[in-house]
């Protein structure tokens, strides 16, 4: 390399810093655009940082199982997904086919046909006498409570239902049950239940996806436990 070139260009630069701003060499216009982007870069990144939510635990997986708990229906056809201020869960499985299934009392198999998805939750699972359960429910200690994330008419194929249910969220809870709200989305212990309300009476929409059906006892429902 040519040393005199070299110090030409230091000299040069030195005496370009040592001018008046109005006196300097205009800049390239790539050197420019480079600082531009470069800025509009760093605002961006920093105003996604603020919007970015709190992180989400792992997406879990569990069975389906059919009524009754007799086998698999969907292998880990449920998800749930732990947030900070949350729950979200997502379940899916093959449509029960019209009058092949038990149906919860007071239903008729038709087409389409109504499902709902329910939430139980279990707060502090390390209170239940041993595996959560319907008798851990009037455990003031456990705090049970219940949501009805979702709801969807079907006629066949696949059946997917999906919702979310937030920290404090009202819950239900069975009659004489002190229901308590989610408070401990990062622990708690969470069973959905799938159960049908039979052929679809529109003049009940959209009530109907809100209305329980069936209890743990009547071999209706289709669950799977997280």
């Amino acid at each position: 390399m040519d040393e005199s070139r070299v110090s030409h260009r230091t000299q040069d630069a030195r005496k370009e810093s040592m001018m008046p701003p109005k006196d300097r060499p205009p800049r390239s216009k790539g050197q420019g655009s480079r600082r531009a982007l470069l800025g509009m870069t760093l605002a961006t990144g920093l105003a996604l940082g603020a919007a970015v939510p709190a992180a989400a635990g792992p997406a879990e997986r569990a069975d389906v199982w059919e009524q009754g708990g007799a086998m698999v229906l969907a292998e880990d056809g449920a998800r749930l997904v732990r947030q900070p201020n949350g729950l979200h869960v997502s379940l899916r499985m093959p449509a029960p086919e019209a009058g092949t299934y038990v149906y919860p009392a007071g239903t008729t198999p038709g087409s389409p046909e109504v499902f709902t998805l329910w939430m139980f939750v279990f707060n502090h699972p390390e209170n239940c006498t041993g595996p959560c359960g319907p008798d851990d429910s009037t455990n003031p200690a456990v705090e049970f409570g219940v949501y009805n994330p979702a709801g969807h008419v079907n006629a066949g194929g696949w059946l997917t239902l999906s919702g979310r249910v937030g920290v404090g969220d009202e819950a239900q809870a069975p009659p004489g049950v002190q229901p308590y709200p989610l408070v401990n989305p990062d622990g708690a212990e969470v069973h959905l239940a799938v159960t049908s309300h039979g052929e679809l009476d529109p003049a009940t929409l959209p009530n109907e996806f809100r209305i329980p059906t069936g209890s743990p006892l009547c071999g209706c429902w289709w669950i799977a436990k997280f």
